[in-house]
């Protein structure tokens, strides 16, 4: 990362920035075409500092086609998103403060109903902001696509109104 003073590293702010977005944006690469970047929603769950995101959609299509020929992918989060206005009238002090984790990882196409499920009640409690009780049919979860990413890398940067601050 060239901006060092941007770059974030304790796990708990990882943590809050993964709660506090909705939206994944993942890049897949695309064979000799440019990547192939979809934005989804997402859920996830953290093992000690380990990460694993779920998406959901169609059981076919372009996305799943590409992973399922290379399921290295990239991806990127970003939340706490606002324009900084400045005070003068200099229009190169206008910014954008936000969060964002961005990273690589592996995609897996789940087909294990149990796992479909386990993945869809992250998404679920993600969005929600709880546990929601009630039941996934045996249909929906066979019909239902479900991606697991088993992230391998990250990293945090944010630009924010306190080092904003500090820089001017």
């Amino acid at each position: 990362m060239r901006r060092k003073d941007r770059e974030i590293t304790d796990l708990a702010t990882m943590q809050q920035i993964v709660a506090d977005g909705h939206v994944i944006t993942l890049g897949i690469n695309n064979g000799d075409a440019a990547p192939y970047i979809v934005p989804t929603n997402y859920g996830y769950q953290f093992d000690g500092n380990t990460l694993t995101l779920y998406m959901h959609g169609a059981p076919v299509g372009k996305k799943r086609t590409l992973i399922a020929a290379d399921n290295q992918v990239s991806f990127n989060i970003v939340t706490n998103a606002k324009l900084f206005e400045p005070t003068d009238d200099q229009l190169s002090h206008y910014s954008y403060y936000y969060q964002s984790i961005y990273g690589t990882g592996t995609a897996v196409l789940v087909s294990d109903l149990s796992e479909k499920e386990t993945a869809l009640r992250a998404l679920l409690r993600h969005e929600v902001g709880h546990d929601v009780a009630g039941e996934i049919s045996q249909h929906d979860l066979a019909y239902v696509g479900v991606i697991r990413l088993d992230v391998t890398a990250t990293r945090l940067s944010s630009m924010c109104s306190q080092r904003r601050k500090n820089k001017d």
